[in-house]
């Protein structure tokens, strides 16, 4: 789910920005800042489910 989101708001991102809406780009890239702290968070804290090294999660 922050993978999507981080996703989604990073392309809003690009499109705010191309099409000179600086204003909603700077918000849409700090929400997406915010998805992917997240996103690294629970990899780094779920990495050893995620990838497989432990079975029991």
């Amino acid at each position: 789910m922050c993978f999507i989101l981080t996703v989604l708001f990073v392309i809003a991102t690009y499109v705010f920005y191309t099409k000179a809406l600086m204003l909603q780009a700077i918000g849409s890239g700090v929400i997406a800042s915010i998805a992917l702290f997240f996103l690294i968070r629970k990899l780094i804290t779920n990495g050893r489910c995620i990838f497989g090294k432990d079975k029991d999660c």
